[in-house]
């Protein structure tokens, strides 16, 4: 099993895991978000993932989650679940419920603080992927699991029967470049694609599958940017990265954080000030609407940026 045993590629858009205000898990909701982002043309989605604050969840709560997004996005769209755990056998278990529940692959990084070594890393994903029965995305982000998975070392997880792609979420493009070169051939490399470097780097044949992103921020512009390239409409889509781009740095700080609040927490309440509400985060993470500074600096900068209302629909 390789690249050429999938079809994903384009924007995939990772899933807010909804939960109310007293923090019950909104299975309404989550089928409402995950309708909400193919209406707008995701090429795919993802839920439990660093975005779907699978860490906030309990074991069933994570499997909940997956059962919905089957149900809702079968036949849509491909749907993959993030299966990241501190235990190996609970990333495996997850991984085998999201298959065989119907899901088109699982996503997953080492185990967070570990600190695993390149051999480590290795040994990890032999083991794990010798026990599930499918698809897997190797899942680079060192930021939340302190384990960087260099291009040297993806080389050797290639080698992996039921590895087929690898998403890579450092902070430096060149080592996502330097993936696509070392891998590309043999997996699907999605990373920091959606700007005018990744999207040129696969309009020029280099490699680059795609692009993971936290919900939907420019609406349905947010995927389109990847069906004008493949169109060869290459000005068309640089001009949405650029859009992308400048929204996204205004939104974030260096960490990965909200300006206005952690990730996840800010993503819900942009969405919510868009007019699609994607419910509230869980502790550790707070509210952005608890703090009536941050939501009045939030809904300032999203006017600024034409990102509410029906300016996002263009």
């Amino acid at each position: 099993m390789d690249r050429q045993d999938i079809d994903w590629r384009g924007y995939f858009a990772a899933a807010p895991t909804p939960f109310t205000r007293e923090g019950a898990l909104d299975e309404e909701l989550l089928a409402e978000v995950l309708a909400g982002f193919a209406d707008d043309g995701a090429h795919a989605a993802l839920v439990n993932g660093s975005t779907g604050e699978w860490y906030a969840q309990s074991h069933e709560e994570r499997a909940r989650v997956a059962e919905v997004a089957v149900k809702e996005l079968r036949g849509r769209i491909p749907l993959l679940v993030g299966v990241s755990s501190l235990r190996e056998d609970e990333t495996v278990a997850l991984a085998r419920h999201a298959l065989q529940t119907g899901a088109d692959g699982v996503l997953y990084s080492p185990p967070p603080a570990a600190r695993l070594t390149p051999a480590e890393v290795v040994a990890f994903y032999e083991r794990t992927t010798a026990r599930i029965p499918g698809p897997v995305m190797v899942y680079n982000i060192p930021a939340d699991v302190s384990t960087n998975i260099t291009p040297e070392t993806a080389i050797r997880l290639a080698d992996l029967r039921n590895v087929v792609a690898i998403k890579d979420s450092t902070p430096d493009d060149l080592q996502y470049h330097r993936t696509i070169g070392a891998v590309g051939d043999r997996l699907r490399v999605f990373g920091n694609a959606l700007t005018p470097a990744g999207l040129s780097l696969m309009a020029s044949g280099y490699g680059g599958d795609g692009h993971f992103g936290a919900g939907m921020l420019l609406g349905p512009r947010t995927a389109r940017a990847f069906d004008h390239l493949w169109a060869g409409e290459l000005p068309q889509a640089l001009a949405i990265a650029e859009e992308f781009n400048a929204a996204r740095a205004a939104l974030h700080e260096a960490d990965g954080n909200g300006v206005f609040g952690g990730m996840q927490a800010q993503l819900k309440a942009v969405m919510r000030l868009q007019g699609r509400p994607a419910g509230y985060p869980r502790p550790p993470r707070l509210p952005v609407e608890d703090d009536p500074e941050a939501l009045a600096g939030l809904m300032r900068l999203l006017r600024t940026l034409g990102l509410t209302g029906p300016a996002r629909k263009g």
